[in-house]
């Protein structure tokens, strides 16, 4: 599943502040998706005010899972994926989500991704063991109910529902992580 992000973007003309879905991962081996990418409209806002357009420099994974590849683009630094990366190392040191090139020029992203589909680069399958993959699973597990456990004591503290926010986020990564699985296994 492509992953999606609620933010709040302030346009660059006007400075008017507005509600935008951004994309932070998209599945490339669906036409749809990798036509937003080749067509410059993904991460695209246009403000509601006064109508300026932009392109929105928040990084993207594209994945294809088919030709067991991915790629970041990285318009500026993003130490989040230093993090994602070391998760994806977790199912596997040849995973190609862990192996995925940072571009940071979006043009030479897309020209990665080309290079990708023909074939003149190539994606890695992990050699993912049983065990690696079971440890993994149980540190994430027990990492979601971690975090669960503290947005509930956090919830009782602040009388919110930050607990269920924690759970439906964590729901949607592992799900991801269940597809990242099943495509490896």
């Amino acid at each position: 599943m492509s992953k999606r992000i609620e933010a709040r973007v302030t346009c660059s003309n006007c400075q008017h502040e507005f509600d935008f879905t951004l994309y932070r991962t998209i599945w490339g081996e669906h036409a749809e998706n990798r036509e937003l990418v080749m067509s410059d409209k993904i991460n695209v806002s246009t403000c509601e005010k006064c109508g300026t357009v932009a392109k929105l420099p928040y990084a993207l994974m594209y994945t294809n899972a088919k030709q067991n590849f991915a790629v970041w683009w990285e318009p500026e630094h993003d130490p989040q994926i230093d993090a994602d990366t070391m998760m994806y190392k977790a199912l596997g040191e040849g995973n190609y989500m862990a192996n995925a090139p940072r571009i940071k020029d979006w043009e030479e992203f897309k020209k990665t991704i080309i290079k990708f589909e023909t074939g003149e680069l190539q994606g890695k399958t992990a050699e993912v063991g049983s065990d690696n993959v079971k440890e993994f699973l149980q540190a994430f597990v027990q990492s979601i109910e971690s975090k669960n456990q503290q947005a509930q004591n956090q919830s009782r503290k602040q009388s919110n529902n930050s607990g269920c926010l924690v759970f439906l986020a964590c729901s949607a990564t592992l799900s991801g992580l269940i597809y990242s699985l099943s495509q490896l296994l």
